[in-house]
């Protein structure tokens, strides 16, 4: 039986910026849609427009406007993410109407607790993004000539 599992996320761009200083490069992706289907796009780094992704490298000197690259994501990179977009969330929901519901027997307070508890999750996580932004990076495993 083959081993099904996929070990790395590749995708191919073009750098649209390179910031020296900083040591980062911005890459505009080949395949946006394919990023625009995951709901974790926002925590792994792609942009507003779901196509740039920002991704720190050690030799921003050897990289230029316009120049392809293939970049590379880990695939438990990709887990994580969607479990801290969708999973994680999903089971706060259903936990907290449930305890809710058995506790008060009202099901509209248990749907606006729900609510309130996914809108609380998010807003963490929101405010926790730099602290687990160093957990989501692709990195530059092929440069082009351009």
């Amino acid at each position: 039986m083959d081993n099904l599992s996929v070990e790395y996320i590749e995708d191919d761009g073009e750098i649209t910026a390179v910031d020296k200083e900083k040591g980062t490069v911005t890459v505009r992706l080949a395949n946006p849609e394919e990023c625009g289907g995951c709901p974790a796009a926002k925590i792994c780094g792609a942009g507003k427009d779901l196509s740039d992704v920002t991704v720190h490298v050690r030799d921003a000197q050897n990289y230029h406007k316009g120049q392809r690259v293939t970049m590379r994501g880990s695939e438990r990179l990709h887990r994580r993410a969607i479990m801290l977009a969708t999973v994680l969330p999903c089971i706060a929901l259903v936990a907290v109407m449930v305890t809710v519901f058995l506790l008060t027997g009202e099901q509209g307070t248990a749907a606006l607790c729900g609510l309130g508890t996914t809108v609380l999750f998010f807003l963490i996580l929101y405010m926790a993004r730099n602290r687990i932004a160093h957990e989501f990076v692709f990195e530059i495993v092929e440069k082009g000539e351009n």
